[in-house]
């Protein structure tokens, strides 16, 4: 699994050029908006599968409790909500489409409570 999410973040620099000679040409920005949305939708579902196989068998620090855990698995399937909307708002209204999926890496810059595991003693 960290080997296809590798490959999928390793992919996303090409989708964003793919974007980004789409939107400077003013040709087919809907396909463009809709291939670059579907990249980041398909790596935040496997991070997603990625968090719930390391909750299930308890790979995360010990410090980190069940109310910190569920607030991040919120997130994260917040996260994945956003994207499908981003990219389904692309295929009709690019510029929109495009606002909403960069406004999603805003959102992952303030912190959740409960998010940091608690200092060990």
């Amino acid at each position: 699994l960290n080997t296809l999410l590798l490959m999928l973040v390793a992919f996303l620099p090409f989708a964003t050029s793919v974007l980004a000679e789409a939107l400077r040409s003013a040709h087919e920005q809907p396909t463009a908006v809709v291939f670059y949305g579907a990249a980041f939708v398909v790596a935040a579902a496997v991070f997603n599968v990625i968090w719930r196989y390391a909750r299930r068998h308890r790979l995360v620090d010990d410090g980190l409790d069940d109310a910190g855990a569920t607030a991040i698995a919120r997130r994260f399937r917040l996260a994945l909500a956003w994207l499908v909307i981003g990219t389904a708002l692309g295929a009709r209204l690019p510029v929109v489409g495009v606002a909403v999926i960069v406004a999603f890496n805003a959102f992952y810059w303030f912190p959740i409570p409960g998010e940091n595991p608690r200092p060990r003693t």
